[in-house]
């Protein structure tokens, strides 16, 4: 069960205590009322999956990501707005899940990602384009401006969404927003940018921060609320913590992101949400229902204007918008087996005689992502039968990256040499077998960056790999795998999440990305090392 202790400044440490003393309040602590048996959340609607509702891809296809909605927010009036990303559309629900209306988001953006509602419009991110970019919508989906951002507010910047502060004013979230930059005023004019570490509300720092996986203290991390500390301290270790936004009395919640890892299931994710009043008082705890989600939405909670926070859960047959129930304590869901004494090898042939460095395996990542390309109209829209192009492809024109391509195992060389003579196609998000395509998808990528002459898939990873005890041992050019899904070459620990490189259709990227991404991404996924690694 979690402890939470208050720490204020030193200046204000013995008033303070004084105060809490003649008020009777206790120092905030999460106590041992069960909360098992109790409802965790409300179904308020349900959405069909498909045309008439959200829409997936990838689901049930070997070495395909299944991924779809991004994001949910609650409009000042309280009517739900949902990203269908997969559709490319937005869709508008009313509090009791009644349909009222949909923008089509088709030739305006890549891979829309965030929403948010505010007095001068609506507000759509689009992470996936190059570079990304926001859109300033009508209600009845005129646009009414578009941005790009500028450098520095990119993916490989740690771009994750955007948000609106006390007046309305369009901010930019950075790692979760562990960095926020006020983009517009209230008007949706853009303004020279300025960045804290954290939210201001009424004039004071709201901020969350975990102490890190790979520190000293790795259960540990500070709320900051103003000039209020409070200390949190987990059962197991913190991976994250993040400011999830502000009630209508000026309460705040924050959300935690608890992990541990199960040998025989994968990293094991418990997110829960604090709620503090407004002078830092703990009021409850409500769980997020991580485990049972389908796939993961990148933006699946929101605040009502009534106070409630909501959660958008994905099901293989439809999508639920749930209202959290908060209590005051919860009992861990997590369990966390002894760590296997022996870890042993699959020793199967490498394909290379030396080891590898992980400097190696980082920079032919990189690599990836760097690459730079003028492609022809032929590259990008020429004919190929059964062939998708991927979604960042315009028309002629230089691009950077590699292109995803389904199956496929080319260097950067390799595709730069294909484009060249205007024969093949860029990419190809489909997985129909054809020959006119190339790039490299998610295992193909990381048999590369691990100097592999051979192509694996996500499973026969496993076979030159180790998994590793604990999710802290993580180091660069480390993975972390699910069988026949998906895999993410581990870059580094970031604020609140991790920094990886992957080649991938998620949120219709369609290439490799070097992207920041929360643990709860990685529910059910492996750590794991390759086994021809240089010590």
């Amino acid at each position: 069960m979690s402890r939470l202790k208050i720490l204020f400044p030193s200046t204000l440490l013995l008033v303070s205590l004084v105060l809490i003393i003649l008020s009777g309040r206790p120092l905030i602590s999460v106590g041992s009322v069960h909360a098992q048996d109790e409802r965790l959340y409300e179904v308020i609607f349900t959405i069909p999956i498909g045309e008439d509702g959200v829409q997936y891809e990838g689901v049930g296809i070997p070495e395909m990501l299944a991924w779809g909605p991004a994001a949910v927010k609650v409009a000042p009036d309280g009517s739900f707005w949902i990203v269908d990303t997969v559709g490319a559309r937005l869709l508008h629900y009313s509090p009791a899940g009644y349909l009222l209306g949909k923008i089509d988001l088709k030739g305006l953006v890549v891979g829309a990602t965030d929403v948010e509602v505010a007095k001068s419009g609506i507000w759509v991110l689009d992470q996936a384009s190059m570079p990304p970019k926001v859109m300033r919508l009508a209600e009845d989906g005129a646009v009414l401006a578009k941005y790009d951002l500028p450098s520095g507010l990119h993916l490989e910047d740690g771009l994750t969404g955007i948000a609106l502060g006390d007046r309305g004013e369009l901010l930019v979230e950075r790692e979760g927003g562990a960095y926020v930059t006020q983009f517009t005023d209230a008007d949706g004019k853009p303004v020279e940018t300025a960045t804290t570490n954290g939210y201001i509300h009424k004039g004071n720092l709201f901020a969350a921060h975990a102490s890190g996986l790979n520190s000293t203290t790795p259960r540990r991390g500070t709320i900051f609320a103003g000039q209020l500390h409070i200390e949190v301290e987990a059962e197991y270790d913190l991976g994250g913590m993040q400011i999830l936004g502000f009630g209508p009395q000026d309460d705040f919640f924050v959300t935690m992101e608890e992990l541990a890892l199960n040998p025989d299931t994968g990293l094991q994710v418990d997110q829960t949400i604090r709620h503090y009043d407004a002078s830092g008082k703990y009021l409850g705890v409500a769980r997020v229902p991580v485990a049972g989600q389908y796939m993961y939405v990148q933006q699946g909670l929101a605040i009502g204007p009534d106070g409630a926070v909501y959660a958008l859960a994905t099901r293989p047959d439809r999508v639920e918008v749930l209202r959290l129930v908060f209590t005051q304590s919860l009992d861990s869901i997590l369990y966390e087996p002894p760590a296997p004494s022996n870890l042993t090898e699959n020793r199967e042939s490498f394909g290379v005689e030396a080891c590898v460095s992980r400097d190696t395996i980082i920079n032919t990542a990189s690599g990836y992502r760097n690459n730079s390309k003028y492609l022809s109209s032929t590259n990008t829209d020429g004919v190929c039968s059964g062939r998708q192009k991927p979604r960042y492809l315009g028309g002629a024109g230089t691009y950077s990256s590699v292109s995803y391509d389904w199956n496929g195992f080319d260097t950067v060389s390799g595709f730069n040499g294909y484009m060249s003579p205007n024969t093949f196609k860029a990419g190809d998000i489909n997985t129909t077998s054809e020959n006119c395509s190339r790039g490299v998808d998610c295992s193909g990528f990381v048999s590369r960056t691990w100097q592999l002459t051979d192509k694996h898939g996500t499973c026969t990873l496993e076979n030159i790999s180790t998994q590793l005890p604990s999710k802290n041992d993580m180091l660069r050019g480390d993975i972390y795998n699910k069988c026949l899904d998906h895999v993410v070459l581990f870059n580094s620990f970031g604020s609140d999440g991790m920094w990886g490189y992957e080649s991938t259709t998620y949120n219709s990227y369609d290439r490799v990305v070097y992207i920041y991404s929360m643990w709860t991404r990685f529910s059910g996924y492996n750590p794991r090392k390759y086994n021809n690694v240089c010590p």
